[in-house]
């Protein structure tokens, strides 16, 4: 089992403070970058991953980075390019995983076949690599008109494959709870299950709030995962600012819940 905390989640000026931060206040394993093709905050920088590649050796911290291409709507060549722009800067700065959304697309089927495709066809660069591209669930399809893709176990039943061990599963914890089937979730899914965001809500929007500060059904999900045996990377994905309090509870859940070997 592994903790870390996605970089947008707490406030940090450059890479040496947030690496900082999360090794020696926060006492974490790790860290979730966030990659945008704009290259500002609150995400990474140019010189941010200048400072990445430097420090590639010396940190001790595990690094993964969320990324936030809609790939149905790129299309083949874009999504191709766009995920390949990633894979390549993943081995140059020391990360292992990509979370990745499955966009969104007017007809369900349709946007999960082109999701599949693009997405199948990144596999062999990613092997090269040595990345695991972790596929987060999402809002409902009908949610806002929005047409998000990959919310209920079906759709990832359509892309997930046991000979594809670098496509997993991210399950994030709020989003789970707007769909209301969160532990079918983690069960369904579980041969694939390697990351999971932790995030409250209060079951309608996806709010964000600290640890148990909405209604997330925290101990349903965590007796479900511990009974399918996950032992990946919980990513705290809710906001940690002046009061520490229920970051710090969260931790202690967690190492209460899913002692190391």
């Amino acid at each position: 089992m592994r903790i870390v905390i996605s970089a947008l989640h707490f406030v940090w000026r450059d890479i040496p403070e947030c690496f900082a931060r999360v090794r020696d206040e926060f006492g974490l394993d790790g860290v979730e970058l966030s990659w945008h093709r704009s290259l500002t905050r609150p995400h990474c920088t140019a010189e941010d991953l200048a400072e990445l590649r430097r420090r590639r050796e010396t940190h001790g911290l595990h690094l993964s980075a969320h990324i936030w291409e809609n790939l149905p709507r790129l299309g083949a060549e874009a999504s191709a390019e766009a995920l390949q722009h990633w894979l390549d800067l993943c081995p140059e700065t020391g990360v292992d995983t990509l979370v990745v959304h499955g966009g969104s697309w007017p007809d369900q089927q349709e946007g999960l076949q082109r999701a599949r495709e693009f997405l199948w066809a990144a596999l062999p660069a990613a092997r090269a690599a040595g990345v695991t591209l972790c596929l987060e669930n999402h809002y409902a399809f009908t949610y806002r008109e929005g047409h998000e893709l990959f919310s209920e176990p079906w759709e990832f039943a359509q892309v997930l494959r046991p000979e594809h061990p670098e496509l997993a599963f991210c399950f994030d914890t709020g989003h789970g709870h707007m769909t209301r089937n969160g532990e079918d979730l983690i069960r369904e899914l579980a041969p694939h299950l390697r990351y999971v965001h932790l995030a409250d809500n209060h079951g309608e929007h996806d709010d964000h709030c600290a640890y148990r500060q909405g209604s997330v059904p925290w101990d349903a999900y965590a007796k479900a995962l511990r009974e399918v045996g996950f032992n990946g990377t919980f990513c705290v994905e809710f906001p940690v600012r002046d009061d520490q309090e229920p970051f710090r509870s969260c931790l202690a859940d967690l190492r209460r819940d899913f002692p190391s070997p």
